[in-house]
């Protein structure tokens, strides 16, 4: 019979889902500055005349989910390895 360990250690299960909650956490806010940061050029470049003809909003993500999400991805990876230090040394 072998005791098992305290409910409160933190192991490295505790440690990868806490990095996995930091990089989604920065990928989710990337994604949202991304897609409002699409729509803006995309209304700001249309014509004039062609303005509130079309949705904005459906092309901003097709055009970031086909051409834009690894740089999200990238991106939001550093944060997290930057925050998951940054915690570590608190």
């Amino acid at each position: 019979w072998r005791c098992s360990q305290p409910r409160y250690a933190f192991d490295w299960r505790f440690w990868v889902s806490f990095f996995v909650f930091l990089w989604n956490n920065a990928f989710n806010v990337a994604l949202g500055q991304i897609l409002i940061a699409m729509a803006v050029s995309l209304w700001f470049f249309t014509k004039n005349e062609e303005k509130g003809k079309m949705g904005l909003v459906p092309k901003a993500i097709k055009t970031i989910f086909r051409y834009h999400v690894g740089s999200v991805l990238f991106g939001s990876f550093i944060v997290a390895v930057v925050q998951f230090i940054r915690y570590l040394m608190k």
